[in-house]
């Protein structure tokens, strides 16, 4: 908890129990989660927070850069935190959400492209994932 606060504070972000319940979702290691999911987690925490209330503080931290937001679905956005870049496959099938680790394109590392400063990148990939493959078989 005490990582959390220090995190926020970094990042000029007053801690309330609201945001370090919402941020605490997110320690567990890698996840996609829908603001739904998050209330869901934190409401178990936090009973008297709403949904609205998720919603204000997924915004604040993707506008502080303490969590990407996914719009890979287009149906839903997901959130996760920033903790290094990646690209991102969705199945078609199951609708899971996975992260693709593959070398990084130069032009990020210059975070420049034709004089335009890249500020974020999100590559998506579409398809069938290797579990909906092998039960098709």
């Amino acid at each position: 908890m005490k990582r959390s606060e220090q995190i926020l504070r970094q990042h000029k972000v007053k801690v309330t129990p609201q945001r370090l319940a919402v941020y605490g979702v997110f320690n567990n290691g890698k996840c996609h989660l829908s603001a739904e999911e998050i209330f869901q987690k934190v409401k178990a925490q936090v009973p008297a927070i709403s949904l609205g209330t998720v919603y204000a503080i997924l915004e604040n931290f993707t506008s502080k850069h303490l969590l990407n937001e996914i719009k890979i679905d287009f149906s839903r956005s997901l959130y996760e935190r920033t903790d290094e870049d990646h690209h991102h496959f969705l199945c078609r099938l199951c609708r899971k959400v996975l992260d693709v680790e593959m070398p990084r394109c130069p032009v990020l590392d210059r975070k420049s492209v034709q004089g335009h400063a890249i500020e974020n990148f999100q590559g998506y990939f579409y398809g069938v994932c290797k579990d909906c493959s092998s039960k098709k078989r």
